[in-house]
């Protein structure tokens, strides 16, 4: 969506006046992945480990209007999660939601989004949830998926790592979620995903 906004020279100029010209538009351009969706099933698949397994209960019902399904596992890591998705039948969900980088330990992320994001061609939107930096191969992962959000015009970046760190959060392991951690990472997640469409 493309909004201009301009405005021109008066109509009327008194003798000796100077024209400023024609009208100067400015315009803005509103990326669509961050509006709503438009009209049609309400549909969101979440997959990840067990760190936002810990908001199982919070996600849902932060996605008030959504039809969630909800997958998550412990020690999960984004190759089980392409498993999972080429495994998958039936209609694509309109909303995918991915918390899969908390267990990775290899330098090649980058390839994983793409493989995964291949088979989410049918998905309006895709959420992709950055993790904790609790070690350099998940900072790396996450960097991946913040470079990702240009090669991919439907993929949305919810940027967990830059809350999780916030006091009562999380346990001792500075990685799995206590109450308040839950609510955050959950408001998070429905920030991105947005409003249920109309049927």
């Amino acid at each position: 969506m493309v909004v201009a906004a301009g405005c021109g020279s008066q109509a009327g100029h008194s003798s000796g006046a100077i024209d400023d010209g024609p009208a100067l538009a400015a315009t803005t351009t509103i990326d669509a992945r961050y509006e709503p969706l438009p009209p049609g099933p309400a549909t969101v698949l979440v997959v990840g480990d067990s760190v936002i397994l810990g908001a199982k209960t919070q996600v849902p019902d932060a996605l008030a209007g959504w039809k969630v399904t909800f997958d998550a596992k412990e020690s999960r890591g984004i190759q089980a999660g392409i498993s999972l998705l080429e495994a998958r039948k039936g209609p694509s969900p309109r909303v995918v939601v991915i918390h899969l980088c908390t267990n990775w330990a290899e330098h090649d992320y980058a390839e994983q989004i793409d493989k995964t994001m291949a088979q989410l061609e049918g998905a309006d939107r895709v959420v992709w949830v950055t993790c904790e930096p609790w070690r350099d191969e998940v900072v790396e992962a996450d960097a991946d998926i913040a470079a990702a959000v240009d090669r991919y015009p439907n993929l949305v970046m919810a940027d967990w790592a830059a809350l999780a760190d916030k006091p009562g959060y999380s346990y001792s392991d500075h990685l799995h979620l206590r109450t308040p951690g839950a609510v955050a990472l959950a408001a998070l997640v429905a920030e991105k995903v947005g409003p249920a469409p109309t049927p």
